[in-house]
């Protein structure tokens, strides 16, 4: 679309939206002004200006910028950077989707960026820190774009509209005020799906006299449909996960499914879908959160439309599996004992103390005080292979501790 590159911010002041990060005495205008960063981690969703913004740093700094996407680059290529740079001199390098590079790849950029030899601005859709290698986290700075508002919208709207009168000699450029908002509402706040919106508008518009007349229904027309906005696509997340707990399947998929063709990213799905294999069945099917986490990796690994297969599978497995929230509910019950109770630790169970009983010296299991002080916080439920611990724990701690009083069991 010609109009994405016309409008294409060169200033920072140029950009729609991001105020909270561009505004003049920011923290984050302030370090990129000055180049204060060895490497700077964008979150934001698509269409929010996290490649632009990196370009525009890499002007204001005067530093060669190579682009590159995690999905298909690799050791080759930055290896080709880091050569590069040791002769031409220190560069940016933008990395969208930095969270798909595994350890071997970050160990690489760490090495170029101590080296020297660049500065790194990665980018996601979704907060890729905890899938970053510890040095590589201690270097990186975290600054979050958000979607663009219905005011920053209709800021573009003007310039593209401006933009128009001159490409196609128009007077006025007209859209009524129901149109242009409903097109906003669409786009949820993804600036090139607004701006290639309006080109298309443009393009099929009419004539009236000197005016030229956007037509917007018409564009919208060539548009996915089933497009929702963001609390939309937690209510639906919400569905999904509420369909797995209560062990329907079809309902999961549905909603699941729904999520994935609305456009939201499948990162977010799995995320909850992990989520879920520990709060909602934990040790009923202790194996589910391995089987979750191997099912993402390999929808990864294939991708789309392939992947869907691999999604359609875990959320089938997971609404499937018996449930169990015990693990869950122990969390949040030792947190509450913590908070209300100082800890000490028994004379036997410490590294110098006296009278620890060795439990292999007593047939494997020895009934001896660990420092719950009689306390149950996980309490196993009969359902799937958690009935076996239930009934493990409560055998050996007959007399001691109270197992199965969470299930009505005196």
């Amino acid at each position: 679309m010609k109009i994405l590159e016309e409008l294409r911010p060169e200033v920072f002041d140029d950009i729609a939206g991001q105020k909270h990060l561009l505004g003049a005495d920011s923290v984050f205008r302030r370090m990129v002004e000055d180049g204060g960063f060895d490497s700077i981690i964008l979150i934001g969703p698509p269409g929010t200006g996290k490649t632009t913004l990196a370009e525009i740093i890499g002007k204001h700094l005067k530093m060669p910028f190579i682009s590159m996407h995690a999905a298909t680059a690799g050791t080759a290529e930055i290896r080709q950077v880091m050569e590069s740079a040791s002769v031409s001199g220190r560069v940016l390098l933008f990395l969208d989707e930095l969270h798909r590079f595994n350890k071997n790849q970050q160990v690489l950029l760490l090495n170029l960026i101590d080296s020297g030899h660049a500065k790194l601005i990665g980018a996601s859709t979704e907060n890729p820190y905890h899938n970053l290698i510890h040095p590589l986290r201690s270097r990186s700075f975290v600054f979050t774009l958000q979607r663009l508002s219905d005011g920053d919208m209709k800021e573009l709207y003007g310039r593209a509209a401006d933009y128009f009168r001159k490409r196609y000699n128009a007077v006025n450029i007209v859209c009524d005020d129901e149109s242009l908002n409903r097109l906003i509402s669409s786009c949820d706040g993804d600036c090139r799906r607004f701006l290639s919106l309006l080109e298309l508008s443009a393009v099929g518009g009419r004539f009236k006299g000197d005016d030229l007349h956007l037509n917007i229904e018409g564009a919208s027309e060539h548009t996915a449909k089933g497009r929702y906005n963001t609390d939309e696509h937690y209510n639906m997340l919400s569905a999904m996960i509420k369909s797995i707990r209560g062990t329907d399947p079809d309902s999961a998929l549905l909603w699941g499914f729904t999520l994935l063709e609305s456009g939201m990213e499948p990162e977010a799905i799995f995320r909850r879908l992990l989520i879920s294999a520990s709060e909602d069945i934990g040790n009923a099917y202790p194996d589910a959160v391995i089987f979750a986490h191997s099912a993402y990796e390999n929808f990864m690994a294939v991708g789309r439309p392939e992947g869907d297969i691999i999604l359609a599978h875990v959320i089938n497995f997971l609404a499937s599996c018996p449930k169990s929230n015990r693990s869950y509910n122990s969390m949040w019950a030792v947190k509450k004992f913590i908070e209300e109770n100082i800890m000490s630790v028994p004379e036997p169970l410490r590294t110098d103390g006296d009278g620890y009983m060795y439990p292999f010296d007593h047939g494997g299991f020895v009934k001896q005080e660990y420092g719950a002080t009689g306390k149950v916080f996980y309490d196993p439920s009969e359902a799937g292979f958690e009935s076996k611990l239930a009934e493990r724990l409560k055998k050996l701690h007959s007399g001691v501790k109270g197992y199965g009083k969470s299930s009505g069991e005196k």
